[in-house]
């Protein structure tokens, strides 16, 4: 008996151990139609970067994650820390607001519980009025998001490295169409809500 306790003495000494080595997520944990983390569209460039001092901001393009990018200049900035790459934001020139957000890391969760990772299928059953909206020739990239009509702002997309993922009754492409592919994952997920 006595040895039996020991065994476990020991065992809850190695398990605190463990939990109070394994590394924290470094922010909040959830994804919004207009925010990730503490990081906020409408926000100003100075307060995200207050918010995430001690963090790593790396220039990057916008055009790696599917928008169209025509200058030889970074145009967005890498948020990361400890080697973890969090989101990406890009900001609005004149009123150095933030303007969008990429979403790169799986543990930012929407309500629905939808993360990077998550499968076309797993998006589908969470939000069922999301379509292909958006089909690019450039790496397989297409765009799922929620169709509001032309002139309604959609706020959150997400984009699979995958094609064809969609299905159509109609022959042209620029049509929204239900996700078929159920097997695809979530590549990133853009806040974007103008």
């Amino acid at each position: 008996m006595p040895k039996l306790l020991l065994l476990l003495f020991y065992c809850l000494i190695s398990a605190t151990c463990i939990a109070q080595t394994a590394p924290t997520f470094p922010d909040t944990p959830t994804i919004t139609e207009t925010s990730v983390g503490k990081a906020q569209v409408g926000m100003s460039v100075y307060k995200l970067r207050e918010l995430y001092e001690g963090f790593t901001f790396t220039p990057t393009y916008t055009a790696a994650y599917g928008f169209d990018g025509g200058s030889n200049e970074a145009d967005a900035i890498l948020v990361s820390k400890a080697g973890q790459k969090l989101f990406v934001y890009f900001w609005d020139e004149a009123a150095k607001t933030v303007y969008g957000l990429i979403v790169l890391h799986p543990a930012y969760k929407t309500a629905a519980g939808i993360h990077v990772g998550s499968t076309s299928g797993q998006l589908k059953a969470a939000v069922p009025a999301v379509r292909v909206t958006s089909h690019h020739g450039v790496d397989n990239l297409e765009i799922a998001s929620i169709d509001r009509g032309e002139y309604q702002p959609v706020s959150l997309s997400y984009a699979f490295l995958h094609k064809p993922m969609g299905i159509s009754k109609k022959p042209n492409p620029l049509t929204p169409s239900r996700i078929a592919v159920l097997t695809a994952k979530i590549a990133w997920i853009i806040i974007k809500p103008h």
